[in-house]
């Protein structure tokens, strides 16, 4: 429920009971609390005094009480008898917790039968069940009660603040003093007042029952009035001075202990049905230990007397433990259990404690938020009359440096075009300059130049530090050595297609040639490591571009150029030989007559062809499980990984070890056969030469696919991308065209390498 926003701040407490109003006050220190007043004034209680008579009693001790304590403070904390308050503890099922409100709004209308305008309510989250749901205590006060309370305030010129729950606030004192313990047991707090005694029950450390009783210290009184003939007064002097609990032996007990007997006896058995229905609740238990308090507890005797009748463990509130008490405050120690509901109250102004239930009505809640409202109406209106205020110079000032501000700018703009400066006029569309279009013009430019700034920023952002990758390769190599490199260069490594058709309406054919009739995919020399020598189906794509981007015409000018030796088509053109663009019989040819064909994209390689030569096929399996397990940080802090290794068995062949004297570069590895295939005799002593591709991946995202180029357009002259290598041969009428591969090798299926930029 909404509570009204309070601060820690001092506050007047008061225990107003039935015959005595108590006032304290808590101040914090270095090692604990002090309690720094303590005033306690009595009134005649006598049952027989008309409500005036009580009222005016009262309220002539309160007034003398304030005069005596000599406090201003005007907020009032004080708590209401327990007998005047509903209270409930229910389990609510798992719902949102704005909805608590209403549910807690709807149980308590269904248990009190006065409409909600005629109570004060309030409720308290006290834990939360294993499904999810609520374990609330509720607690509803007819709001007449609280009303005779707050008048005899108003009469003392004192307002509210907070209206507690007596035996709460008795519970949450000597909680916070360690009196029922962390050990979980079930312990009962018994507050004996004059008129009704509170009974409070926690379990496993939680606050979970309490009950009043409609007996008290007045019975006893009343009891001893009837056995001895007294009026009240002398009645209730007796019992303070010679009063005592049955001790159990009629002789010794006398007129006296029969008449307290009979009271205390029936005080026992409510107590016991109070146990024993809290045992039948769900989470109830058996009671292990009682704590008593308030003023019944002072009579003589009451302790062996409840242990022998309740058959468990009685002790006496000890209230003041780890208290500093202040020289005002020597008075609590005469009876210091009845001084648990004070402290109680003035714990609320100190800190959090376990109960925090406030009964204040609803026209007191509405009242104290109007004036609030009133307040913050008339500090916020106050505000804005000071800015409005301040405000005015601040603009005219502004106002000011605004004007001279746009003199000065006509100024400068009157120093490069002066007709524009006598065409501003205040208060109008500033008109346009003549200098506008070159203005225009040059902005062009610039934005020109920051392409190309940007442009050369990109390509410096993306150059790749081929050293890191040298080095990994190196590394890469068998500790036991036998691995001898003859030529390492860069190249574009891509997944190749499955049965496409080619550029030209052809169907694209590669062979372990090497697409085109060349010795490689689409290369001079040294492209035929996966074509004649290493290529078979399934190979992925390859693009053995060197170094791209060296020839500034868009050719890459390279040993694995396109369309350049024996690459696709041979000759300067994609000619006769088979290739992307060679269907049909492979025209245009290598005359340059045919369709135009869009220069390949410049894509940046990311991968080595390795050519080598190893001492036996194990090293080099060693070699190629080395390569995939390459996972490094390179100089500029970006990761280096490989992602895949190629490397087909049949780009293996033995060739002598003199070849390691003049090895080559580019794969081609020439060695000695006859015609029916069987080796040479007199090369006993060979090497094993090899062609691995290793794809790398740097960085945290993979790197994209490059874009498929566009199909040949009809007409026009055909673009050539000559290559470094030597000129292959011409393809024949369409298909592939056998070239300087392997003999007696022939074309390989479709799904070979793409071999497109």
């Amino acid at each position: 429920m909404a509570k009204l926003t309070r601060s820690r701040k001092k506050r007047l407490i008061l225990d107003i009971g039935t015959s005595t109003v108590r006032l304290c006050e808590l101040a914090q220190t270095k090692s604990g609390y002090q309690l720094s007043k303590y005033y306690q004034k009595e009134f005649n209680s006598d049952p027989l005094l008309d409500d005036d008579t009580k009222k005016n009693l009262k309220r002539r001790a309160l007034e003398e009480l304030l005069k005596e304590s000599k406090v201003r403070t005007k907020k009032t904390v004080f708590g209401v008898p327990g007998q005047s308050v509903f209270t409930r503890s229910r389990a609510l099922p798992p719902v949102p917790e704005y909805k608590v409100n209403q549910i807690v709004r709807y149980e308590i209308q269904q248990q009190i039968p006065f409409s909600l305008d005629q109570i004060a309510m309030d409720y308290q989250v006290l834990d939360r069940t294993e499904a999810g749901g609520y374990e609330v205590m509720m607690a509803a006060i007819k709001v007449d009660v609280v009303e005779k309370h707050i008048q005899a305030l108003h009469e003392a010129k004192r307002s509210i603040d907070i209206v507690d729950v007596c035996p709460l606030a008795a519970y949450n004192w000597l909680k916070h003093t360690g009196e029922f313990g962390d050990t979980g047991q079930c312990v009962a707090l018994i507050d004996m007042g004059a008129t009704t005694t509170d009974i409070v029950i926690e379990r496993e450390n939680h606050f979970r029952f309490t009950r009043p009783l409609n007996l008290g210290g007045n019975d006893i009184t009343k009891a001893i009035s009837a056995a001895f003939g007294l009026n009240f007064s002398d009645a209730e002097k007796v019992k303070r001075e010679r009063g005592f609990a049955p001790t159990g032996d009629p002789k010794r007990d006398g007129k006296g202990g029969e008449a307290i007997g009979q009271i205390l006896q029936r005080f026992v058995n409510e107590i016991m049905r109070s146990f024993a229905y809290f045992r039948s609740l769900p989470g109830g238990g058996q009671v292990n230990r009682v704590i008593l308090c308030g003023g019944g507890a002072c009579l003589r005797n009451i302790i062996p007397y409840m242990q022998r009748q309740l058959g468990i463990e009685v002790r006496i509130a000890q209230p003041l433990a780890g208290l500093a008490i202040a020289p005002s405050a020597q008075q609590v120690s005469d009876h210091p259990e009845q001084a648990c509901v004070a402290l109680g109250l003035a714990l609320r102004c100190c800190q959090t404690v376990p109960l925090e239930i406030n009964l204040i009505p609803p026209r007191v809640l509405e009242i104290a938020r109007r004036k609030e409202q009133a307040f913050y109406w008339a500090l916020s209106l106050t505000s804005v009359a000071l800015i409005m205020a301040s405000m005015i110079p601040v603009s005219a000032n502004e106002n000011k440096a605004v004007l001279e501000r746009i003199d000065t700018l006509k100024r400068y703009i009157a120093e490069y075009d002066p007709e524009l400066a006598q065409m501003i006029k205040r208060g109008q569309q500033i008109p346009a300059s003549k200098s506008q279009p070159d203005l225009q013009k040059e902005s062009t430019k610039v934005q020109d130049l920051q392409k190309q700034v940007e442009l050369l920023d990109r390509a410096r952002q993306g150059r790749i530090f081929w050293l890191d990758h040298l080095s990994a390769v190196n590394d890469a190599r068998p500790a036991t050595g036998g691995i001898w490199f003859s030529g390492i260069e860069t190249t574009r490594v891509k997944k190749a297609a499955q049965d496409q058709p080619n550029t030209a309406g052809g169907r694209r054919r590669t062979a372990a040639r090497g697409a085109g009739g060349g010795r490689g995919f689409g290369a001079a020399r040294g492209g035929a490591r996966l074509g004649a020598r290493g290529g078979t189906a399934g190979t992925p794509g390859v693009i053995s571009s060197g170094f791209p981007g060296i020839d500034p015409g868009g050719a890459m000018r390279s040993g694995r150029a396109l369309g350049g030796g024996r690459g696709l088509g041979g000759g300067s053109g994609f000619g006769r030989s088979a290739g992307p663009a060679g269907g049909g019989r492979g025209r245009p040819g290598a005359r340059g007559r045919g369709g135009q064909v869009q220069p390949p994209a410049i894509t940046a390689p990311n991968g080595f062809v390795i050519n080598g030569f190893a001492k036996s096929d194990e090293v080099i399996k060693v070699f190629v499980e080395n390569l995939n397990k390459i996972e490094r940080t390179m100089a500029n802090r970006e990761p280096l990984k490989v992602t895949e290794v190629f490397f087909s068995e049949a780009s293996v062949n033995q060739v002598p070890r003199e070849i390691l004297w003049e090895a080559p570069t580019d794969g081609n590895v020439p060695f000695d056969r006859t015609d029916g295939g069987v080796r040479n005799p007199a090369y006993d002593d060979r090497v094993y030469s090899f062609t691995i591709i290793v794809h790398f991946q740097t960085g945290l995202t993979p790197e994209p696919e490059p874009q498929p180029q566009p199909a040949a357009q009809p007409g026009g002259r055909a673009f050539g991308l000559p290559g470094l290598g030597r000129p292959g041969r011409p393809g024949g009428p369409g298909g592939t065209a056998p070239g300087p591969g392997l003999p007696g090798q022939n074309a390989a299926p479709a799904n070979t390498p793409e071999n497109t930029a």
